[in-house]
């Protein structure tokens, strides 16, 4: 099994790094550092979590030792309105991260809003958390990603729909730490890149989009629309094409079609 090796992950990258063997949740952990002060770039890893977050509020727990759990703390030079963007940005610093597997043959794509698939699989769920104070704030960046899962570490309903590196690079052990490292490098390039030219971020979204040119149901609140994905705004938002012709910006909504795989796997 890959060890995670804090010291290493601190000296490569030049950041605090704090480790949980077991934790609540590494969003939690990162959120209470940053609220006593941790500077830009803190990152939580961790072993294990209980009660780690998807969307609306979901449980994402993961088997111990196996992936990559982590949150960063980032503090942001752009206005709060802008940081929206920074999902995108964590985003691609995972495929950034998978890019450099070796063996790794399948691209990593991006299933707005914050997932990220493997050969149609779901690999990583992403949840960006932001906090505003009187000191101007700051953004929590937690991302799970699925390294050294095997396929029996899935339960049965998950096995189609979920993957992980070691399964897509023909069983390779992924080195966790190394992976880490690689991960948190490419977030603070990544997220210096969305106050810089956020235009090149979403490039890069589109040509990795998932989504792009198929037919979706979203679901915003109680209001139902479905239409084919044709791009996205300026601001990361998603283009819906309707069937009257008219492109609808949607900043954020449920994924109803194509399914939303779940992600979520139990305790091992």
């Amino acid at each position: 099994m890959s060890a995670l090796n804090v010291e290493r992950a601190a000296r490569e990258t030049g950041h605090v790094v704090e480790y949980r063997e077991r934790t609540g949740s590494t969003n939690d952990d990162a959120r209470e550092l940053a609220a006593a002060g941790a500077p830009h770039g803190t990152a939580v890893l961790a072993d294990a979590q209980r009660s780690g977050r998807g969307r609306r509020g979901s449980v994402w727990v993961s088997p111990p030792g196996k992936n990559l759990i982590v949150s960063v703390v980032l503090r942001p030079a752009m206005p709060p309105e802008h940081w929206p963007r920074l999902t995108q940005a964590v985003a691609l610093a995972v495929c950034d991260a998978l890019d450099g597997l070796p063996g790794l043959a399948a691209r990593a794509e991006v299933k707005w809003p914050n997932d990220l698939y493997l050969s149609d699989r779901k690999v990583c769920g992403i949840l960006v958390e932001t906090v505003l104070d009187r000191e101007g704030g700051f953004v929590i960046a937690g991302a799970g990603v699925n390294l050294n899962l095997r396929p029996d570490d899935f339960p049965p309903e998950l096995r189609e729909t979920a993957t992980s590196a070691w399964i897509e690079n023909g069983g390779v052990e992924v080195d966790r730490t190394a992976f880490a490292v690689s991960f948190l490098r490419a977030l603070l390039r990544r997220s210096e890149q969305s106050e810089r030219d956020f235009s090149a971020v979403m490039a890069d979204v589109t040509r990795r989009s998932w989504l792009l040119g198929k037919r979706v149901t979203l679901r915003q609140n109680e209001s139902v629309r479905e239409g084919v994905v044709s791009g996205f705004g300026a601001e990361g938002e998603l283009l819906l094409s309707l069937p009257d012709g008219t492109v609808e910006a949607v900043l954020t909504a449920d994924l109803i079609r194509p399914v939303l795989y779940q992600f979520y796997i139990k305790q091992g």
